[in-house]
């Protein structure tokens, strides 16, 4: 199949006519922003950054980032008080919606017009040597791109951020840790097409490919799965968020493409599960599935998943030590702020007794402290052993009781999810979740299922 990649970005590409009404709009903010700035005396200069400012938005993702760059003459204090002061100020001015957010520093979200507007104040800095914090860096990575990346290169790197939409493999959060749209750029000052970045995947990156676009030598000194040099920070590796995970999917993906291309990689997937079609599938695997579920604070992905994470590590490390062997785990937050951790048991109940391998026999003194730990040894063949009563026969039991709040010291649970898992929790077999028809736990569940949905052979 040939594919017509102009078709696609007629598709996925914004108009001339709206990008420039998104660029006017920028300039109105900007524009309120300096001349209240006169007013106090501040000395700042306003930036539009990010893909709109580099012509690699795609379209409906106009998010617009502002950045207020001070002198570094300012302090710290005076960039965070001023950054949110101006920043509200706008808001207000226009009629919008706001919300502090953390960074490296707070800065202001506005949504205005139906736009979402990050107002951000940063140093205006020449080089990396003069940065104070990490988000100083935009403006160089803006400059970067705008300077060397060509209006075809452009819509290429729209290609690869749609091919890797569509995949789930684009996004650099904690929720994804896929790839940033600046690495995209990158890679497409890197390859040129869309085409070159997908048959390298697919035939040379491996554990630890190295790129450094201005020969800074530095590559060597990062351990990642990817390593991409910055080309304004030669300390700096951009695919430092990029998971092993998501660079294999990627590799994956760009292999089933090339081996059978079609614009399936290039739409938004929409996941169609059925209940009939879940309760199928989990009875042929013939394992035992459950779901740990309850409330988690309205806080920032990039705090809140790695908890999760965290939390669900420690249940899996906790339940293999009690021989309860998981097949598969996964975790999703859903749209009302609940969390979701998913156990696929191989079985669910065990033997009321288990077996310790001792010690062999030859061996005398650690003989006769297995002997001590263990008053039933016994000798089989040339070696101790002993039979035991387990703690813990069913999944259920074992779950009910470590996270009891005298209990739960054996788990590493996420600060801020602690006691919601403690006191409110929920422990059901997958059976009762499919029983409750949520569209969001279809989804999530035919994931678990499916890993490898959205890599398309």
């Amino acid at each position: 199949m040939i594919i017509i990649y102009e078709q696609i970005l007629k598709d996925i590409e914004p108009s001339v006519e709206d990008r420039q009404k998104i660029i006017d709009f920028s300039d109105k903010l900007m524009n309120i922003i300096n001349e209240y700035a006169n007013t106090k005396n501040v000395d700042i200069k306003c930036r539009l950054v990010g893909s709109m400012a580099k012509k690699t938005s795609l379209i409906d993702k106009a998010d617009i980032d502002i950045f207020m760059t001070f002198p570094l003459s300012y302090s710290e204090d005076e960039l965070k008080e001023y950054g949110l002061e101006f920043g509200k100020k706008c808001i207000e001015e226009v009629n919008g919606k706001q919300e502090i957010r953390y960074a490296s520093h707070p800065y202001v979200t506005g949504l205005i017009d139906g736009y979402e507007v990050d107002f951000v104040p940063c140093y205006d800095i020449r080089d990396s040597s003069q940065l104070k914090s990490a988000v100083d860096r935009t403006i160089l990575h803006t400059d970067y791109v705008q300077k060397h990346l060509t209006d075809e290169e452009a819509n290429q790197v729209l290609l690869l951020k749609k091919f890797m939409t569509s995949v789930n493999t684009y996004g650099a959060n904690f929720k994804v840790s896929g790839f940033s749209g600046y690495l995209c750029e990158l890679l497409i000052l890197k390859y040129h097409t869309f085409d070159n970045v997908a048959e390298e995947a697919a035939s040379k990156w491996k554990n630890g490919f190295m790129i450094d676009l201005e020969d800074y030598g530095t590559a060597p000194k990062f351990n990642a799965p990817f390593i991409v040099v910055d080309p304004v920070d030669k300390n700096r590796n951009v695919a430092a968020a990029l998971s092993m995970q998501k660079l294999s999917e990627f590799i994956v993906a760009c292999r089933n493409y090339l081996e059978n291309p079609s614009e399936e990689y290039f739409k938004d997937k929409r996941i169609n599960a059925t209940k009939e079609e879940l309760l199928s599938e989990f009875n042929k695997r013939g394992t035992e599935c459950y779901v740990l579920s309850f409330k988690v604070p309205d806080l920032p992905d990039d705090v809140i998943y790695p908890q999760i994470k965290k939390t669900m590590n420690s249940f899996v490390k906790v339940s293999q030590m009690y021989d309860f062997d998981i097949i598969e785990n996964n975790y999703y937050i859903d749209s009302e702020n609940y969390a979701h951790i998913i156990f696929e048991y191989e079985v669910d109940r065990l033997s009321n007794v288990k077996i310790h391998h001792g010690p062999m026999v030859r061996y005398r003194e650690d003989g006769f402290k297995f002997k001590n730990k263990y008053p039933n040894a016994y000798v089989k063949n040339n070696q101790w052993i002993s039979i035991s009563e387990r703690k813990y026969k069913t999944v259920t039991e074992m779950i009910e009781n470590i996270i009891k709040k005298e209990n739960r010291s054996i788990l590493k649970l996420g600060k801020n999810v602690t006691d919601e898992i403690t006191s409110n929790s929920t422990f059901e077999s997958v059976y009762n979740v499919i029983d409750n028809e949520r569209e969001e736990d279809y989804v999530n569940l035919f994931m678990h299922l499916n890993p490898d949905y959205r890599l398309i052979r």
